[in-house]
């Protein structure tokens, strides 16, 4: 009896056992994992020919997968007849036809990188899986690389039409005949398809609406269509995207905080070079604008100290504003309201910095330095600016202190300062005179500017013997650098730290100032550009130089 007995539990445990093998479920614990999931085996297998009209895919993971991502992240191209139904398990999925398959067609089914394990790890790359019902597949073949962030080369989709007769903007209110993805470095390749000419183009839809629009990254190849064929992975298209534009900038918001002083809120990011560049109209009358500024607590927003009073019920818009892309664009209008009473202001902390063109991190011969407020005040004594030598704190610094606008000044040493040493400001509050009813600080603001030794600095020397003049952008972390570059004629980048840079270049076909990335229009390429193929180490007191910059990759 005690025999029996221990048999009979010895096969129950092993029926649980059996059962919980046969039944999967979601893992838990164990350590953190960060590997891309991977495609053990499939049915049919990749590259399979004469497949029956009614056959189902079957395709197996080597880890367990989020099941709610399959969905969304297949598409199978030429779309089926009476499209096809899912199955799925934690480590695996099944397709299944509604109807046959066409015959002596070859079916892509594609997996995105939107696939993902129970860890949120998506595929590393787009997965292709090509079968026929005949007795051959497609041999065109399409490969490229894409320019960029990692975030761009992440996040977009490449888009492939077979029709190029019709604009962009019409061809997105139509699903692609084919959607792909690159992988973590931007290259791609997609083969199996038929060989003919394709619309190719680079979209990152960042607002999730499905339209080409502003805000969006979008690029093309260097030429309008690609031609898909055996012999295509000889030919790599490049693709560089950039944001693209909107066509307006909104005002959000017209404020006043003083007679003459306002904050205006628009829809796109206020930089130095939109303070510079913009103009303001109120009632088709354009307004001085003394000074400019930024709103530390609101990128979307500036103050604008105004050369007359804008009237309550005046309409008023921008021209000229420059947004981060580099685009100039004209607002739309909005009714200027006076609020009555306003709130008391506050004087925050100075903006003080290097002024010397490009080279704002370390003084030189002309060296002066800007200091600028969020509010229009007058300096009522020179001596409510010093500047010390932190090394030699006693001595201040002789200058001349002079006014740039109401809200902006600057002090020019009357000595050379030395690169290198780090220097001490303060400002003196109590010799400040505000035209405004604002509130008064009784206090000392005080900073420091650092400085850069020239024997931290390096040199870049660059030359092209292509046809065009090229416009160059060489950048690193914290510098960037814009330049043209004749053919044959040498170009010597000076003053750089010692670090690494990129190197990019354009031909500037159209002459507007920044690089087009490729139209809507179905003509319509991207400007020939090309990316220096490594990281440009520049050295500490040497000039490094890139001999003949072969644009070719």
């Amino acid at each position: 009896m005690g025999r029996l007995t221990i048999s009979s539990s010895l096969a129950l445990v092993l029926l649980v056992m059996l059962w919980a093998c046969a039944n999967e479920r979601a893992i838990t614990g164990g350590a953190v994992d960060k590997q891309a999931p991977q495609i053990s085996y499939s049915t049919p297998q990749n590259e399979s020919v004469n497949i029956d009209t009614t056959t189902e895919i079957f395709i197996k993971f080597n880890e367990q997968m989020k099941k709610s991502t399959f969905a969304p992240a297949l598409q199978i191209w030429p779309r089926p007849p009476g499209g096809y139904e899912l199955k799925t398990g934690w480590t695996w999925l099944k397709v299944s036809f509604n109807e046959p398959l066409e015959q002596d067609v070859t079916y892509l089914l594609t997996l995105d990188k939107s696939a993902q394990d129970l860890r949120g790890n998506g595929l590393e790359s787009t997965y292709v899986l090509a079968f026929s019902t005949g007795k051959d597949l497609n041999s065109g073949q399409l490969s490229g690389i894409i320019h960029g962030s990692r975030d761009i080369r992440k996040n977009g989709d490449l888009l492939l039409y077979r029709r190029f007769d019709m604009s962009l903007s019409e061809l997105r209110k139509l699903p692609a005949d084919y959607i792909f993805q690159t992988d973590d470095n931007g290259r791609f390749e997609l083969s199996y398809l038929a060989e003919r000419s394709y619309m190719l183009f680079y979209h990152w839809d960042r607002n999730q609406n499905k339209l080409v629009d502003g805000d969006d990254y979008f690029g093309r190849p260097e030429s309008a269509s690609v031609l898909a064929g055996i012999d295509s992975l000889e030919t790599e298209h490049k693709i560089w995207p950039h944001l693209i534009p909107l066509d307006q900038i909104k005002l959000l918001d017209v404020s006043q905080l003083a007679e003459q002083l306002i904050q205006v809120r628009t829809n796109r990011p206020v930089t130095d070079e939109a303070l510079a560049k913009l103009e303001l109209y109120a009632d088709s009358i354009r307004i001085p604008i003394l000074g400019a500024s930024k709103a530390d607590e609101d990128e979307y927003a500036m103050y604008l100290n105004t050369g007359m009073t804008i009237m309550d019920g005046d309409q008023v818009w921008l021209n000229n504003f420059q947004d981060t892309s580099g685009f100039m664009h004209h607002s739309d209008t909005l009714k200027f309201m006076v609020e009555i009473p306003t709130d008391t202001l506050t004087l925050e902390a100075f903006q003080v910095c290097w002024s010397n063109g490009e080279n704002k991190l370390y003084p030189g011969e002309e060296s002066k330095i800007r200091v600028g407020s969020n509010l229009p005040l007058t300096f009522i004594s020179d001596s409510a600016f010093q500047l010390v030598d932190i090394e030699v704190d006693t001595v201040t610094i002789p200058g001349s202190f002079y006014k740039f606008t109401s809200m902006e000044w600057e002090f020019l040493p009357d000595t050379v300062l030395e690169n290198g040493p780090s220097f001490r400001w303060q400002i003196e509050t109590q010799f400040i005179h505000f035209p405004l009813n604002t509130y008064k600080p009784d206090s000392v603001m005080r900073g420091s500017l650092s400085t850069i030794s020239p024997d931290s600095l390096g040199s870049l020397r660059v030359i092209h013997m292509g046809a065009e003049v090229l416009e160059c952008n060489l950048r690193s972390k914290s510098v960037e650098r814009s330049f043209s570059l004749n053919p044959g004629t040498a170009y010597l980048v000076e003053n750089l730290p010692a670090q690494e840079y990129s190197l990019s270049a354009y031909v500037d076909m159209n002459s507007n100032g920044y690089f087009n990335s490729g139209g809507l229009d179905p003509k319509t390429a991207s400007e020939p550009f090309w990316i220096y193929p490594t990281e440009i180490r520049v050295r500490a007191r040497w000039e490094t130089d890139l001999g003949i910059w072969q644009l070719q990759e």
